[in-house]
């Protein structure tokens, strides 16, 4: 008879535990070459990186009157359809201007604001030299005087349709059809731009000059300025 049978046969206590030796032998191989063939595995591994992405910042870019999107960004504009139709005739003019007057408080506040949005949207750098109106070149008549303030919350939409962009040259009014032509003067400066959005909707004020606009004209963010259609 063989060794290992008679070994078997004469002591099963030590052939069972070489069974149990052989058998956790074999596992223990399995597990090494699992966890080689991960190692290697996991050493051809690359961390993903995400490329880090710029701020947008505002930029000079030459305004014109009534475009929004006549910019030098390559940012796509949103179009949002307009709730006024276009102009299709003259438009009204309301005779009494709105009454009340800032206060100096009012206009210290609003002066602040818009020095801090010529600076922050580089207002100062746009280029106006094709929109300036020269005032003595202008047509004989008479003008309005009104209240107007400035907007310049960029990014929004705006009545006329459209988003507000910083070169965009327009004025909000109450009751005028998107479109209107108004021509502003203040000081020896004028300028024509378009209705394009709704307000003020403060008492007391009749326009809401966009950022740019006020910029042409120098205005300083709030008081009188003078103003006819056309």
């Amino acid at each position: 008879m063989p060794s290992a049978a008679i070994n078997a046969a004469t002591h099963p206590h030590s052939y069972c535990y070489a069974i149990r030796l052989l058998l956790v032998t074999a596992i223990s191989a399995l597990l090494l070459v699992g966890c080689g063939s991960s190692s290697r595995s996991g050493s051809t591994n690359v961390r993903a990186t995400v490329p880090r992405v710029a701020k947008p910042h505002a930029q000079a870019v030459e305004p014109v009157a009534g475009n929004a999107s006549s910019t030098a960004s390559t940012t796509s504009v949103i179009t949002v359809p307009g709730h006024d139709p276009a102009p299709t005739g003259p438009a009204t003019v309301t005779k009494s201007p709105a009454k009340g007057a800032p206060s100096d408080a009012q206009i210290r506040a609003a002066l602040a604001r818009f020095k801090l949005a010529v600076s922050l949207y580089h207002l100062n750098e746009l280029d106006f030299s094709g929109v300036l109106l020269n005032p003595a070149d202008l047509p004989a008549g008479g003008w309005n005087v009104s209240i107007a303030s400035v907007e310049t919350a960029y990014g929004h939409t705006v009545a006329c349709g459209g988003i507000l962009r910083v070169p965009e040259l327009g004025v909000a009014n109450k009751t005028l059809p998107c479109g209107t032509e108004v021509t502003f003067r203040y000081g020896d400066r004028a300028v024509r731009v378009p209705v394009i959005d709704r307000g003020p909707y403060v008492p007391g004020r009749e326009w809401d000059l966009s950022g740019a606009a006020a910029e042409a004209l120098r205005f300083p963010g709030l008081g009188p300025v003078e103003w006819r259609i056309g």
